[in-house]
């Protein structure tokens, strides 16, 4: 294929792209859209019909329902602006996506190559980067943000202030970070799998995992700890029964939604937020879990609308905190928790809904060329794992990282197999 001036940004924003969201992940809308941008822009210049490129395929209708449900919750949201906002961010996403997804043939196969081991190599480094901030609590961070007064942060939470000037950073200040480092694992993997000489791949893939592990395992998110874990224990199963492990996921995907609310009753009920051995962050999940459940009692069918928690949280009376509780009773600013927050904001129906458009992306990965497939089950469970435990499933960092992960995971894959179908065929998120 001829390869367009356009062309030649993809390989730059592939190395760039992981490193620099590594430090910042908060840009990750902004690589998001300049790695769409490098991908379509050379496919409408061969000759690409744009039409085909943002013509929704069966992959994105079910997020596109989501997206349109969200909408129509704002007539009776809590708060209208933000439904409004998260339908317009959620299908802005999905569309890039997936468009970007069906440009990917504009690029041959050696550009691919280039742009995989170029994300591989930009994602190792950024992994370096975490593990020495995790190391000198932030020294790299706190001298920019010392040097740059716009970059300083006024607010004294997981920093230490004296003088005016960041003086340490704790390890949550981190956090997402190391939850970058846990969606950057499965597509690297997957593009050093492309290296010919088996030794040199080999100790690649080894050193990559170790340096994208190390900052996981010594940072203070568990929620991303338990990502790594299970993703890496999913793996070997998905190598072994492709298939049927690929069923699984989408069966356990829609079993979180049916499982979760009970599940948070009865974890509170054996009063596993009184457990001395679960972390503090774990016991004040299971008080927020349980409180939430309660609160989707209170509108079962339809939810209080997306992106609502915060308005219904201002909307209680001060929360109580019994003796020994490590958090009040309350919805906090979200659920942490994916199937809790989708139940709450969105109701039966949306619940519904979100399982579907899971269940329905999970069950393409079949359709992904044969040597993917164990990487994109692994990633799949790395991301539900950590929706599980950690975020609300709103913010803008977190959706469109999702998003760029596809587009990574997709080059890598494409470069890997010389049987894979056109992006337009093969995978869509």
């Amino acid at each position: 294929m001829t390869s367009f001036p356009n062309s030649r940004l993809v390989i730059p924003l592939f190395f760039l792209g992981p490193l620099i969201m590594s430090a910042a992940p908060r840009l990750t809308w902004l690589f998001l859209l300049l790695t769409a941008i490098a991908l379509i822009v050379p496919s409408l210049r061969r000759g690409g019909d744009w039409r085909q490129l943002i013509t929704p395929t069966s992959a994105v209708v079910p997020v596109m329902l989501v997206a349109a449900y969200i909408l129509l919750g704002a007539l009776w949201a809590i708060k209208p602006s933000s439904a409004v906002a998260t339908s317009a961010l959620l299908l802005a996403t999905a569309w890039i996506t997936a468009a970007a997804g069906r440009a990917i043939i504009s690029l041959d196969k050696p550009q691919l190559g280039k742009a995989a081991l170029a994300f591989a190599a930009g994602a190792f480094i950024g992994a370096l980067f975490v593990l020495v901030e995790l190391l000198t609590h932030g020294a790299i961070t706190r001298a920019i943000m010392n040097t740059v007064p716009w970059l300083k942060t006024t607010s004294a939470k997981r920093v230490a202030i004296s003088h005016g000037e960041v003086i340490k950073m704790s390890a949550a200040y981190f956090r997402q970070n190391a939850a970058m480092l846990v969606f950057y694992l499965w597509p690297g993997l997957l593009a050093l799998t492309a290296i010919e000489d088996r030794g040199r791949r080999a100790g690649l893939i080894g050193v990559f995992v170790l340096v994208v592990a190390i900052p996981i395992l010594i940072s203070e998110r568990q929620s991303s700890q338990v990502a790594l874990i299970g993703s890496l224990l999913i793996f070997p199963l998905a190598c072994a029964w492709r298939r049927g492990v690929v069923y699984a996921l989408a069966a356990l995907w829609c079993l979180g939604f049916v499982l979760m609310l009970p599940f948070a009753s009865v974890a509170y009920k054996a009063e596993l937020h009184m457990a001395p051995w679960l972390p503090t962050s774990a016991r004040a999940r299971v008080i927020i879990w349980e409180y939430t459940a309660e609160r989707v009692l209170d509108h079962p069918w339809v939810g209080i609308g997306a992106r609502s928690t915060p308005a219904l949280k201002k909307q209680n009376f001060v929360a109580e905190q019994p003796e020994g509780f490590v958090y009040p009773r309350t919805t906090g600013s979200h659920a942490h928790n994916l199937f809790v927050q989708t139940w709450l904001e969105l109701g039966l129906v949306g619940a519904m809904l979100a399982a579907f458009a899971g269940a329905a992306i999970v069950l393409r990965i079949p359709r992904l060329p044969f040597e993917a497939q164990p990487f994109a089950a692994a990633m799949f469970a790395a991301f539900g794992l950590a929706v599980t435990f950690a975020w609300s499933m709103w913010q803008t960092w977190l959706m469109c990282a999702v998003g760029i992960m596809l587009l990574y995971f997709w080059v890598a894959a494409y470069a890997r197999s010389p049987t894979v179908e056109p992006a337009s065929n093969a995978t869509n998120p």
